[in-house]
């Protein structure tokens, strides 16, 4: 009998990381706000860029 393959198999590196990443900070206890913009910057949109990244982390695109 085949065994059924791991659920981690199946994804890729960068999705994993992520995963590791946002569920180690919701367990510090960051707030689930941010939790989730960056979770959807991250593994929904798949969008790195700088301005999206301070988007998901400041909840705006701040002049800095």
């Amino acid at each position: 009998m085949e065994s059924s393959p791991n659920s981690t198999e199946n994804v890729d590196v960068p999705t994993q990381v992520f995963e590791a990443f946002l569920k180690s900070i919701q367990a510090a206890g960051e707030d689930a706000e941010l939790v989730a913009r960056l979770r959807k910057t991250l593994m929904e949109e798949r969008s790195f860029s700088e301005a999206a990244m301070k988007m998901a982390i400041f909840g705006h695109n701040p002049s800095l």
